[in-house]
């Protein structure tokens, strides 16, 4: 249950982040005074010990208390943290990112992915959260891992390391950077039915990056490659190296692992692992790993998938994760994970709100409901 909501829905421009629909005055009015109010600490302790069930088979929706039996543990996930305000390339500001992990602090039993993993093994009936962050932008060391730092959290980062090697944006930066400084006021597809992309607005050119990145996640993986070289031959936009040198140096990782972050792998090139052929997966996975291990001289156990829905994986890449030496992976399918959760489809999501108050609103709700 969404607290009114449909279920979230990936957004392009972050690549797999879930989206709620926005909140009416109401909902932002009800969060607000429970935010500010003693109610989180209050529901604290009946949340980690009952659910709230919600039977709509009558004519009302009924509320009942249930004992929890088994493990809950849900895992948030995060991408970039600046306060660079581009609709190009979207972030949590450092400001909302800092309350949001207060409340987490106060109200939650934050457990790195490991502890997480072990708990739900076990069976653990205290619920936990874990933080994760997918590609391993720069701005997690500069902005986000002094928060953690502060407050004392785990966190677990997925690095994609072919982007860390060159110092290059990430493919689906470029095709947004593309669109960003193209001088053009539409452009058109060779491809059946022809599609045209205006570019006159701001508006327009982020519906086009969205778009096409739509068109790219169904195409086998060398056709996407194919298409992304022609459409950045034919926005003629000049590369200013404006998003060079935006991921995580070595030198960053290590200083954060040694505090305590730990680091998970997250492809060389941030594929879409369905599209690939078995032999190009299990590069991906398996030199990913690699990389991140001769850096750190320590196991990589934990795996991200790019873009993490169920059809940018495909439950055959489930087997080539486990054959490169991974002990989990981590979706972007919604839900909180127990018991029964496949280690190697975990589930991850999170209430992307604008404010401290949605954020804290509605992952109690989630977290009370298992929704």
């Amino acid at each position: 249950m969404r607290v009114g909501e449909s279920l979230p829905e990936a957004t392009a421009r972050d690549r797999n982040e879930t989206v709620p629909a926005r909140m009416g005055w109401i909902q932002r009015a009800v969060a607000n005074c429970y935010f500010h109010s003693p109610m989180p600490s209050v529901l604290c302790p009946v949340r980690n010990r009952f659910r709230l069930a919600v039977s709509t088979g009558g004519r009302w929706p009924k509320l009942s208390l249930e004992k929890r039996l088994g493990p809950s543990a849900r895992i948030l996930y995060y991408h970039r943290v600046n306060d660079d305000n581009d609709p190009f390339f979207p972030a949590i500001s450092t400001t909302l990112f800092d309350q949001e992990m207060r409340f987490v602090r106060k109200h939650y039993t934050v457990v790195s992915l490991a502890e997480l993993l072990r708990r739900l093994t076990e069976g653990s009936t205290e619920p936990v959260l874990a933080i994760t962050f997918d590609d391993g932008y720069q701005d997690n060391y500069h902005s986000a891992f002094p928060v953690l730092e502060r407050f004392g959290l785990p966190a677990t980062i997925f690095l994609t390391t072919g982007s860390m090697d060159s110092r290059e944006p990430l493919w689906f930066e470029q095709l947004a950077q593309a669109f960003k400084k193209a001088p053009q006021e539409f452009v058109d597809l060779d491809i059946d039915p022809r599609p045209r992309f205006y570019l006159r607005t701001q508006a327009e050119r982020l519906e086009s990056v969205e778009r096409i990145f739509g068109i790219f996640r169904d195409l086998p993986d060398s056709e996407r490659r194919a298409w992304l070289a022609r459409i950045l031959h034919k926005l003629t936009a000049r590369d200013d190296g404006e998003r060079n040198g935006k991921m995580l140096t070595w030198d960053q990782v290590r200083t954060m692992q040694k505090s305590g972050v730990e680091f998970g792998g997250h492809t060389v090139t941030h594929p879409f692992l369905s599209r690939m052929p078995g032999g190009q997966v299990s590069w991906e996975v398996t030199e990913c790993k690699r990389r991140i291990e001769a850096e750190l001289q320590l196991p990589v156990c934990h795996f991200a998938y790019p873009n993490g829905r169920e059809k940018d994986f495909g439950v055959w890449n489930k087997e080539f994760i486990r054959r490169a030496g991974y002990h989990a992976a981590v979706t972007t399918i919604w839900g909180v994970n127990d018991g029964s959760t496949d280690p190697m489809e975990l589930r991850r999501g999170g209430p992307w709100e604008n404010s401290p108050a949605a954020f804290a609103y509605k992952l109690d709700w989630y977290q009370f409901t298992n929704g």
